[in-house]
């Protein structure tokens, strides 16, 4: 493999001049998540809807870059010359690769195109066929386009073809550095999961805490997911010393991990009291049911 196919979603949806100020922070927050991995990339760059990222560790790369905000799906990929003869090739290949990694003999496949640009010949149901029937003509296998064992993926650009067999999930959502900055109050897992939640949806968090070691560890669970903020765990002796990091860092919230019971409203108004910005308590309105799946995923 010597790409990375990146996908978004949210971001897609904006203008076109706030969707490329996004895409530039996505770049960056993607570049900065493979530096501090120490994994070699030679290029990241945007183009139709997707991001691409070469280099030599595709998979190594996935890994990391899974753990970016603002990314839907990513695919290590084959990146080749967008001719017919070096598609089928290439596709061949990995499904047999993939075979071998599943220990499957005789795999029930799909294979799915898209050209992205249309410059290709054939359009993407004619691809499909063309790569389908190579297949077929030279691996001992059967096409299933709904119990298949292994999907093969095409992407036409540009005179560039991107071929995979993998489609690994992210978690959307927009990319750190996009929506300002606010204060964490790390307590406990429920504000360690409500700090993840508003990073996700773009905060950069600066996080700040009373307590001892066991919150140090929640942070560093959640810092594996925080490429684009700079900030870093910072002790205050009271809440109401927060306000002073708010200043310091023109943070324009404060982030707390409040969940619906009888004493929510006390505390809401408290915290009103204590703090010079408003303050966010994204556990509050989310079912039960997605918060604990999103802390198994993380997992806390």
């Amino acid at each position: 493999m010597n790409t990375v196919v990146v996908r978004y979603g949210e971001i897609g949806t904006k203008s076109r001049q706030t969707r490329r100020w996004f895409e530039r922070i996505l770049i960056n927050n993607i570049r900065e998540a493979l530096v501090s991995e120490d994994i070699e990339y030679k290029e990241v760059f945007s183009k139709h809807g997707r991001i691409i990222v070469r280099t030599n560790k595709a998979v190594e790369a996935s890994n990391v870059l899974v753990r970016v905000f603002g990314i839907v799906s990513l695919s290590p990929a084959m990146e080749v010359e967008a001719s017919l003869e070096k598609v089928n090739k290439t596709a061949l290949k990995l499904l047999r690769k993939k075979a071998r990694e599943l220990g499957i003999k005789n795999p029930k496949f799909r294979v799915t195109a898209r050209r992205i640009t249309k410059e290709f010949p054939l359009n993407s149901l004619e691809l499909q066929a063309k790569v389908g029937e190579y297949i077929l003509e030279n691996e001992e296998c059967e096409v299933d386009l709904h119990n298949y064992d292994i999907e093969v993926g095409i992407e036409i650009m540009e005179g560039r073809a991107y071929i995979f067999t993998e489609k690994i999930r992210g978690w959307g959502g927009l990319p750190i550095g996009t929506q300002g900055k606010m204060v964490g109050i790390l307590e406990d897992r429920k504000s360690a999961l409500a700090i993840f939640l508003m990073m996700k949806r773009g905060v950069e968090v600066i996080p700040v805490y009373m307590g001892g070691e066991d919150v140090k560890e929640l942070w560093l669970r959640i810092k594996k997911f925080a490429y684009g903020s700079k900030g870093d765990l910072i002790r205050v002796e009271s809440l109401e010393k927060v306000n002073k990091i708010i200043k310091d860092f023109g943070a324009k919230g404060v982030i707390r991990g409040l969940q619906l019971d009888h004493k929510v409203e006390e505390e809401i108004k408290k915290d009103r009291k204590t703090f010079i910005v408003p303050v966010y308590y994204p556990l509050i309105a989310l079912p039960q049911e997605y918060i604990e799946e999103v802390a198994k995923r993380i997992p806390l």
